[in-house]
């Protein structure tokens, strides 16, 4: 068995993933402006430095938080996909609704996210450009997975991607 370099992109690759589900267990239990950099680094086990180095200060590392959860809600629905077949939507919505709502971390995060791009004009034009982008991700996802299943979309996939979005905020607020 070949061991893996640790070479310094490595380590630093490791840094940024424990900062991340650090900041997410903080942002999580004390919200965007509860949260310190001193607490979230100490729950990471780095200095306050290490956040400053890896991503420039607190909002984008708020971000790259939202960028986690994202990819990890398209994880989640890529495997719910593979487990319940493209056609049975009744049980798609209802395996998302569980594990969105079953996942505390995740829904309070999107909670804070949007809350905070209520009172931050700044931060909720990065939330509009993020929510694009996770748009773009989950329609470009939807189409690869229909063409996959062989099933003929019966809207755009910008819509279906709309839809799944929104529909998991609903989740998360309804929780």
């Amino acid at each position: 068995m070949a061991t893996e370099k640790w070479t310094p992109e490595r380590r630093r690759q490791l840094t940024r993933d424990a900062l991340i589900d650090a900041a997410a267990e903080v942002f999580a239990k004390r919200g965007f402006h509860g949260a310190s950099l001193d607490e979230i680094a100490e729950t990471a086990g780095f200095t306050r430095g290490a956040i400053y180095k890896n991503f420039g200060g607190k909002e984008d590392l708020f971000f790259a938080v939202n960028e986690k959860i994202n990819q990890r809600a398209l994880e989640g629905f890529a495997e719910l996909l593979g487990s319940t077949g493209v056609g049975d939507v009744a049980a798609i919505a209802a395996k998302w609704k569980e594990l969105i709502v079953g996942d505390f971390q995740f829904f309070t995060l999107v909670l804070e996210f949007n809350l905070d791009a209520m009172r931050n004009p700044d931060l909720h034009q990065r939330l509009i450009e993020r929510r694009r982008h996770s748009t773009q991700m989950v329609a470009k996802f939807v189409e690869e997975q229909s063409a996959r299943a062989g099933v003929k979309l019966a809207m755009p996939s910008e819509d279906l991607a709309n839809i799944f979005l929104i529909t998991t905020d609903g989740f998360t607020h309804a929780a």
